[in-house]
């Protein structure tokens, strides 16, 4: 996935003016509705602050990913915010947060939405990207490195490969996050292929070369389920599956939220679940 699909550079700022998160989260969401890039910013912002009440998005390396899940708009949207002093966002390594994205995205994107999110963690836990993003001046510098690091993973896909230790359900990985891209990759491609009109060769060769990275028995749990009850790959909101939309046992999601070694599935549905 290229993040610069669905971030414009008029959505990027610099420098966030905001002193707090709360504010920072308000400031990105303005700047998306006032670039029409969404609407109902009343109900969107609702959801998000809402979800920073009860946990933090702060994922950790300096990076924040406010997000929502929200009905009205045709696409997924990211507005980026630098803060280079730094802001308080009760991240789960204590530490203040240097880059915020802040993403909202229709039901019917969950695959999308996830790709998103794991291709941009990979990229920016990156300590030379992050760096890198840091050091741009411009909105533009900003968003010509995230869409070059984006193109450069997409083209060396076996640079995100971890290897399987476990069975498929609980599989343990070095990089837990880089076999997520590989399977919300290949999700989202066939989800493509299965309405495209042209291009299908091109997506099945992806499909393929994919299929190629990843673990014998990993695949084999995803195409049992991508045949039985598809998706595969699903987020977890406000702790419940959105496969199966159970509620998952708190002690359990935040289990999942702090052990990045591993791939978890969900109890009930059995498909693979991403929790932040």
């Amino acid at each position: 996935m290229v993040l610069t699909k669905y971030i414009s550079k008029t959505c990027v700022l610099p420098e966030v003016a905001a002193a707090n998160k709360s504010d920072a989260i308000k400031e990105l969401t303005h700047l998306l509705f006032d670039k029409k890039k969404m609407k109902g910013m009343a109900a969107a912002l609702d959801q998000v602050v809402a979800r920073e009440v009860t946990e933090s998005t702060g994922i950790g390396c300096g990076i924040a990913v406010p997000h929502a899940r929200v009905a009205g708009i045709k696409q997924l949207v990211c507005a980026i915010g630098r803060v280079p002093a730094g802001l308080e966002f009760m991240s789960v390594d204590h530490k203040p947060v240097h880059l915020i994205f802040l993403i909202f995205y229709p039901p019917t994107q969950q695959t999308t939405y996830l790709n998103f999110l794991a291709t941009a963690i990979k990229l920016l836990k990156e300590p030379k990207n992050m760096a890198a993003m840091m050091a741009a001046k411009t909105a533009d510098e900003m968003c010509d490195i995230l869409e070059g690091t984006s193109l450069s993973l997409n083209e060396h896909p076996e640079t995100a490969k971890g290897k399987l230790a476990t069975d498929p359900a609980i599989a343990h990985t070095p990089d837990a996050h880089a076999d997520l891209v590989l399977l919300a990759r290949m999700q989202l491609y066939q989800e493509m292929l299965a309405t495209a009109r042209t291009g299908k060769g091109e997506l099945r060769q992806r499909i393929e070369k994919i299929r190629s990275l990843v673990d014998p028995r990993l695949l084999r749990h995803y195409d049992r389920l991508m045949k039985s009850q598809p998706p595969a790959l699903v987020p977890v909101e406000g702790d419940t599956c959105q496969g199966c939309f159970m509620r998952l046992p708190s002690k359990f999601a935040q289990q999942v939220r702090q052990d990045s070694a591993h791939i978890h599935t969900c109890a009930n549905c059995s498909r693979f679940i991403y929790v932040l």
